[in-house]
């Protein structure tokens, strides 16, 4: 098996709209989000490569420049989200099925970079193992396949 891992970082404010979260986290506040993909697969192309780092970079890359970096995240119908698209109809506003808890967000970013590395590569012996997003320098949470994990992570 061999894996890879690629990195990227992002300006990104968010809000939870949840009645639940606590009040800073209700509040508009940003982070400078660091994100890690791992890629795994059993063979190697014709080059040696589990997948062209440059090209796969530069389609990730561009989808978190173009759909995360410096927007504010928050939940579809989150009234704040449209009260400044009112205001700011250009606004970097991106709306999501979800609250944006690092959780969430480690998982949705799991999703999209699944589909970028289908769009680079049309391998199917690939596969994304797990992203991690990484919010502030203490907190982190981590999405990741079933595929990849152990018989003894899996039984309890």
């Amino acid at each position: 098996m061999y894996r890879i891992t690629l990195e990227h970082n992002f300006e990104t404010a968010h809000r939870l709209s949840s009645p639940g979260a606590p009040i800073k986290c209700q509040s508009i506040h940003g982070h400078s989000w660091w994100v890690k993909a791992t890629i795994a697969g059993e063979q190697l192309d014709e080059m040696g490569m589990l997948v062209e780092f440059g090209a796969f970079k530069k389609a990730w890359r561009a989808f978190l420049d173009d759909q995360v970096d410096h927007h504010l995240l928050v939940k579809e119908g989150d009234p704040v989200g449209e009260a400044i698209l009112g205001a700011q109809p250009d606004a970097r506003l991106r709306f999501l099925e979800f609250d944006p808890t690092t959780e969430h967000l480690a998982r949705w970013l799991f999703e999209q970079t699944s589909q970028i590395l289908s769009q680079v590569s049309p391998r199917e012996d690939l596969y994304v193992v797990g992203v991690h997003l990484q919010e502030t320098r203490v907190n982190a949470a981590e999405y990741i396949s079933a595929t990849s994990m152990t018989p003894s992570m899996t039984s309890k």
